[in-house]
């Protein structure tokens, strides 16, 4: 299958490509928006994680952390400049080592890494680096919901064609991305051949779907945005080849216009266009899948506030159509994210990237008060899943990659997050606290009550930057 790229809408107001339209996941845009690009960054905090499975492992799970991060980046010299950090979260004993969210799976009470070690070279509009890094693209990302954010290595590149950063841009650790700059046409370009994951503390050839040695990706970038006609519009466009798996084209596009003083009306269209990959070695055997053809549709129109970029209330809607015979008859291939709110319609835990073919809507906000301070997110996401398992997606044991077992046709399934995080600088500066609460039940159909519900999963943080 040949796949086509098409240029879609996107939130111009965030701040990294990685999270082009997701108002509705706190991880990127309110907990740490991005890792500090001053020349030494430090993090220690505590992490409590609570996720409440009362469908398919009947069990509550638990697990607090204490962990950070220490970055570090030289002075440049002749554009040349070296970046190195490391990461680390350990088990209090406070839990059980129930949950391998924070520390990694048991019988590791701990992670430890040096997630970071590159060379950077910097020359007005252009930079390039090789080695362990943080990216930050639409579905190869740094996700930073846990200590260890996930990182990859090989070597990436940012040209901003017209219009030049600021001169101290990456002088810090900053993921290389394309969404925060002020440039009117950026592009960007990576070649990635391993990665390390949130709960792991090596880096591997595989990915979330297979152990095996891959070859891992490419991707392309490209952004553009331009004043029209009293409006704000945005484009971007983004190429990926995860070898062995998958060829997709995700595109993203905004226009915004003023409606009155410090209110502006936007409107959004994104789209995800993926076939198989067309190299001779595939690994789509460890999804029990023979192809991959899957296409997302989505859109999103709402309100935001000029006085904070993070202030906005939309209705979102995204829509996936049925390809049978591929995998999960139409479901979308990403090795190298979860579901990080790239889609209008994701939610903490759940998200169409996910379920596959089916459709979503709903409304997602966020708010900032007390001059920023406190930031807050609420969404009400409502799903259509054409073949329903009771929310369980990570297993691909069954027939086209769903899970084993009767799937419930058209299962009706909703999900509500809320969220808040609190600046208390007041006290001691760099200190802040944070709370995400995501609620998932899907509503089955008689007949099928193995399907039991609902999903919950909160996150405390306690972190102090230094």
């Amino acid at each position: 299958m040949v796949v086509l790229c098409a240029i879609g809408l996107g939130m111009s107001t965030l701040s990294t490509a990685g999270t082009p339209s997701s108002s509705l996941i706190p991880s990127n845009t309110l907990i740490d928006s991005a890792i500090s690009n001053s020349k030494i960054s430090a993090m220690l905090g505590i992490i409590n994680f609570s996720y409440l499975n009362h469908a398919h492992t009947r069990q509550d799970t638990h697990s607090l952390a204490l962990g950070g991060h220490l970055y570090v980046h030289s002075p440049q010299f002749a554009g040349f400049s070296l970046g190195v950090g490391g990461d680390f979260a350990t088990w209090t004993g406070f839990y059980q080592h129930e949950d391998p969210e924070l520390t990694g799976p048991y019988p590791s009470h701990g992670i430890a890494i040096v997630r970071q070690a590159y060379l950077q070279y910097h020359h007005g509009p252009f930079i390039i680096r090789a080695g362990r890094q943080f990216i930050d693209t639409p579905y190869a990302n740094w996700d930073d919901y846990t200590y260890n954010p996930r990182a990859f290595t090989g070597i990436s590149a940012v040209v901003d064609i017209i219009g030049h950063p600021k001169d101290e841009q990456w002088s810090g650790n900053s993921p290389l991305a394309i969404g925060g700059s002020p440039a009117t046409l950026s592009f960007m370009a990576a070649r990635i051949y391993s990665y390390a994951s949130r709960f792991s503390a090596t880096f591997t050839t595989g990915n979330r779907y297979t152990s095996a040695h891959t070859n891992g990706f490419y991707v392309l970038g490209a952004r553009y945005q331009t004043p029209f006609l009293g409006n704000h519009l945005e484009l971007q466009v983004w190429d990926y080849h995860f070898y062995g798996f998958a060829n997709m084209c995700y595109g993203d596009a905004e226009i915004s216009r003023p409606i009155s003083n410090g209110v502006f009306l936007f409107g959004n269209f994104q789209m995800v266009s993926e076939g198989s990959s067309g190299v001779s070695t595939s690994f789509l055997n460890a999804l029990n899948a023979d192809s991959v053809d899957a296409h997302i549709y989505g859109g999103r129109i709402g309100v935001k506030f000029a006085r904070n970029y993070d202030d906005n209330v939309a209705l979102v809607a995204d829509y996936s159509p049925r390809n049978y015979n591929s995998f999960r008859h139409g479901g979308m291939v990403h090795p190298y994210n979860d579901i990080s709110g790239t889609l209008y319609t994701t939610t903490m835990q759940t998200g169409i990237s996910d379920y596959g073919p089916g459709y979503a809507y709903g409304i997602a906000s966020n708010f900032g008060f007390f001059a920023n301070r406190l930031k807050f997110n609420a969404s009400f996401i409502r799903y259509l899943v054409r073949y329903g398992f009771g929310g369980s997606v990570y297993s691909y044991n069954g027939a086209y990659g769903f899970p084993t077992g009767e799937a419930v046709p058209n299962q009706k399934l909703w999900s509500m997050d809320l969220g808040f995080s609190y600046d208390l600088s007041s006290i001691l500066n760099g200190l802040y606290i944070a709370d995400y609460t995501d609620i998932s039940i899907a509503q089955n159909e008689a007949g099928y009550a193995h399907y039991q519900n609902p999903y919950f999963s909160n996150r405390f943080y306690f972190k102090y930057r230094f």
